[in-house]
């Protein structure tokens, strides 16, 4: 059997972490010496779900002002597994984890690793002092890196000798884990901010502040293992997150739990009565609010002794360490192994992420003992921001039942536990993995994610939000769709359309790499020659090759043609934008057209597009051969809880995906003379990234830099003064 990404990770679901334990190439390391621990036998809903510690949880608050914050990223124990879980040998004193830490000594064993919750204010500047203070001496973190993969390589000067030497097997000092200092950049997901601010994938800083990437950037006063990001907090109200965003290590750095939560509020924005900022509250009395609950859903793997276990078993010799999709077969919320919440018979708002690596969830409420499915869970927000109106997600009712959620992407929810007192309901999943056509998770683990159990007093009446009331939740967001109709809306004028492809490259043991456009993360070909229709860019001296190059102010229709067999949550920096659409294509004949017309009448991996990027196809940019007469079908318009600001979004395979984007501040009218940002969308001259955000994949270069043509106008946010 030919060994394909869908087919090794259904395997992989199966037979767990003795499986991929069992393919090594021979190579001793620390994380070979640990002992799997089955996901099975972990006890489930033993502890109370890890809440913000404005609540009395131990989860960092912070609410953003003028002062800085300082937070330091370190390695600490947490408490992850049950309390009543019992290690092989000796007592169980937290699991050994990365974190950002407020409080510079926290308490050991740590509530959980997740956090801080920073709450920042619209129109308030927010300065965090970003301190790489991290260690591996407790963690397996060296055991997992693979410096085959083309990634930050700070020993070499960035030069990636061993991802140069890729297509051959790894041999000599290739196949020794990383041993330098550590690595780290947080990225801000989801902000509307300068490129030096975004925390790319070259901007890292190391732990000895040695070592600096050639987009690194700082406000005056750092020490040389520090960044200082003042974030201008312009951008509408919305859901975002900062986590670790290190070139060809973020999947490891992620998986350690450099994670934490950003919400942006505006208080000037009109939300509904009984509806708060940060919460739900009753009627329009402020001091009754509630505060949000987050939910980050993670999948992990542990050993006997509740330590991290990540597979480092490649299946291609060209990378001996990197696993095309991690999942775990455990489930982990905020920080928690299988949690439980006490409720009261009322409405309860959470804040969904999904902080996996790369597990889809498809999510859903049930009483397991008299099988009655719901209550209801109603999206009020998506990654950008609030919808104009509550979507109802009904598990009774097709073809909205369950509330779809990729990593990157996040979803606000509001749940009404009302005349359920006293039953116990399980938040359930049947995400497949790949998503949508692999392997379905175990009903009594992996399909199961947090117990609510509803036994906390409530007299009533609930005069918080009511969403199935159906009163909008703002006032109308601007529209760039029309996302009953699936087209551009009125007045919208798309400057330029882009058609993009998602491409998987199989090598002897099954995927190699997974790419967008068939271009590699620096636009260079396979054999390492370049392209005269990109654009070189220089920075810090080492040279890139850009294919988007949007202008500021232009709207522009991006469409993602998935040509792999399982769906990509895509996900774009910067910007915030709108789905349009999704429509199947005839694979077969498509992809027929699409490898004729590489030269030779053949597909190349890594080529690029097969044609000129400007010119090789007149309908759209891209360079590659007209999706249109290969069409079937209708276009779907988005779902009803996906009609908002976006900046991931899932593409299926076999599918056209999209979407409209405008390189302009989400809030400005369509007519608006001036459409730009209040920064420049340039500074630093290295831009921004889009990816996919299954983090295997973006470390291997399922990754490209972008940058925005901007304007010639007076900016009110300024490199230098500002930041």
């Amino acid at each position: 059997m030919k060994t394909t990404r869908r087919n090794f990770l259904t395997a992989s679901a199966v037979g767990g972490a003795g499986l991929l334990a069992g393919w090594r190439f021979g190579i001793e390391s620390a994380a070979a010496a640990q002992t799997p621990l089955a996901g099975s036998a972990i006890p489930q809903f033993v502890d109370p779900l890890p809440i913000l510690s404005v609540a009395g949880g131990p989860i960092e608050t912070i609410i953003a002002g003028a002062n800085e914050i300082l937070l330091t990223m370190r390695e600490f124990q947490a408490n992850m597994m049950p309390s009543t879980f019992v290690p092989a040998s000796g007592p169980y004193s937290g699991t050994w984890v990365w974190g950002f830490r407020a409080d510079i000594e926290p308490t050991n064993p740590a509530g959980t690793y997740i956090g801080p919750v920073i709450v920042a204010t619209r129109g308030t500047p927010t300065q965090i002092r970003f301190v790489n203070d991290l260690t591996a001496d407790n963690i397996a973190w060296r055991d997992w890196t693979d410096q085959t993969l083309h990634w930050a390589d700070p020993l070499n000067g960035e030069a990636n000798a061993c991802a140069e030497a890729s297509g051959s097997p790894a041999t000599g000092d290739c196949l020794l884990h990383y041993s330098g200092p550590t690595l780290a950049v947080p990225h801000l997901h989801g902000g509307e901010i300068p490129p030096v601010l975004d925390g790319g994938p070259d901007a890292w800083f190391s732990s000895d502040g040695t070592y600096h990437g050639h987009a690194y950037y700082t406000k005056a006063g750092a020490a040389s293992n520090e960044a200082i990001y003042r974030y201008p907090n312009t951008q509408e109200a919305a859901p975002i997150w900062f986590h670790d965003h290190v070139l060809g290590a973020t999947r490891l750095n992620v998986y350690a739990g450099i994670a934490g939560a950003y919400p942006l509020i505006d208080p000037n924005l009109q939300l509904p009565t009984g509806l708060h900022p940060v919460g739900l509250q009753q009627g329009s009395d402020a001091n009754t609010v509630e505060y949000l609950i987050p939910l980050v859903l993670q999948d992990r793997m542990f050993d006997t002794n509740g330590q991290l276990f990540f597979p480092n078993v490649g299946i291609n010799p060209e990378h001996p360490y990197w696993v095309p999709e991690f999942v775990g077969d455990t489930i982990v919320v905020n920080g928690k192994v299988w949690p439980f919440l006490n409720v009261a018979p009322k409405r309860y708002r959470f804040l969904f992420i999904n902080g996996s690596n790369a597990r889809t969830y498809e999510l859903f409420l049930v009483n397991p003992v008299t099988k009655a499915m719901g209550p209801p869970i109603w999206q009020i927000a998506t990654d950008g921001g609030y919808l104009d109106a509550p979507a109802k997600i009904d598990p009774n009712v097709k073809p909205l039942d369950k509330l779809l959620i990729m990593p990157g992407e996040r979803a606000g929810v509001i749940i009404d536990f009302a005349g359920l007192a006293g039953q116990t309901l399980i938040l359930r999943n049947t995400g497949r993995t790949p998503y949508p056509k692999g392997g379905p998770p175990s009903g009594s683990t992996l399909g199961q994610i947090i117990q609510f159990r509803v036994n906390q007093p409530f007299t009533g009446p609930d005069a918080s939000y009511n969403p199935a009331s159906g009163t909008p939740l703002r006032p109308p967001m601007i529209r760039l769709v029309n996302p009953t109709s699936g087209v551009l809306a009125a007045g919208v004028t798309a400057n330029k359309t882009r058609q993009l492809t998602l491409n998987e490259i199989i090598g002897a043991g099954g995927p190699l790499e997974i790419l967008v456009n068939n271009t590699k993360w620096d636009g260079k070909r396979g054999d390492g020659s370049t392209r005269s229709d990109f654009t070189p860019v220089t920075t810090g001296g080492i040279t890139e090759y850009f294919s988007e190059l949007p202008n500021e102010g232009d709207t522009e229709v991006w469409e993602i043609v998935n040509l792999t067999a399982d769906a990509h949550p895509i996900h774009t920096h910067l910007t915030q934008f709108q789905l349009l659409n999704r429509q199947n294509f005839n694979t077969n004949k498509y992809g027929a057209a699409y490898a004729a017309a590489f030269p030779g009448g053949a597909f190349i991996p890594a080529y690029g597009p097969p044609l000129n990027y400007t010119t090789g196809n007149s309908r759209a940019l891209g360079g590659n051969p007209d999706i249109t007469p290969f069409l079937q079908g209708p276009v779907g318009p988005p779902d009803a809880n996906e009609a908002g600001w976006k900046d991931t979004v899932r593409v299926l395979p076999g599918q056209v995906t999209r979407f409209a984007v405008r390189y302009a501040p989400t809030d400005k009218a369509i007519a608006d003379p001036n459409l730009n940002y209040p920064f420049d969308p340039n500074a630093g001259g290295h831009g921004y990234v889009w990816h996919c955000h299954i983090i295997d994949h973006e470390d291997n270069e399922m990754m490209r830099p972008y940058k925005v043509n901007a304007k010639n106008v007076t900016r009110t946010y300024v490199q230098g003064t500002d930041y």
